[in-house]
């Protein structure tokens, strides 16, 4: 009978941190943790992504692919609990170009209670970053310019940011976007979205 992880996600090197509390099935193919990962930060799906965990590298593997060459081992195939529990140490990087690094902590591992429903994401703190900011350092850079109306590139920041506010976080809406890249990821997962 499956069981259910209670995991805690936190972007690395931001202050304040941005983190989620996500709830997925024990069972379920590490493609879709990487689903529920990008969907619950608010992430698009449009950029490569990877896993570290215990000391290995888990890559999506691609025929023509130059990170092919990169010694890690196929995440197609692999299962949640075969590679996560609690007290290991996991990381998931998302877009090789701005590096983003996710820890992944194990907060349970517990049988499905009537109600829990996952993937899911349960609560969080601060709105994920905008895509292509150029990673936790062109992120921070881009809040300090957005907050100074001195800075020669503070209105275009502004518009490039639209109403995009740092401080908000929406657990629905982080529903919204896993159950979406869930589903973009299914095939993948070799099986029918949960």
């Amino acid at each position: 009978m499956p069981k259910m992880y209670e995991i805690r996600i936190e972007l690395l090197d931001l202050e304040p941190v941005v983190w989620r509390t996500v709830l997925v099935p024990d069972d379920m193919p590490l493609v879709g943790l990487a689903a529920v990962v990008q969907g619950a930060v608010g992430w698009q799906a449009s950029h490569m992504f990877g896993f570290e965990i215990d000391g290995k590298r888990y890559d999506i593997k691609l025929d023509d692919d130059d990170l092919d060459d990169q010694e890690s081992l196929a995440m197609e195939g692999v299962i949640v609990r075969d590679v996560l529990r609690p007290g290991v140490d996991a990381l998931f990087q998302y877009d090789f170009g701005d590096d983003w690094w996710h820890r992944l902590d194990v907060l349970a591992h517990r049988e499905i209670a009537k109600g829990d429903k996952p993937p899911r994401c349960l609560e969080g703190a601060r709105a994920g970053p905008p895509e292509d900011c150029g990673g936790p350092y062109g992120y921070l850079d881009m809040l300090d310019i957005a907050g100074d109306p001195e800075h020669p590139d503070h209105a275009d920041i502004r518009e490039w940011l639209g109403d995009f506010d740092p401080e908000k976080f929406d657990v629905r809406k982080a529903n919204r976007e896993i159950s979406k890249i869930v589903k973009v990821y299914a095939g993948m997962m070799g099986s029918k979205p949960a």
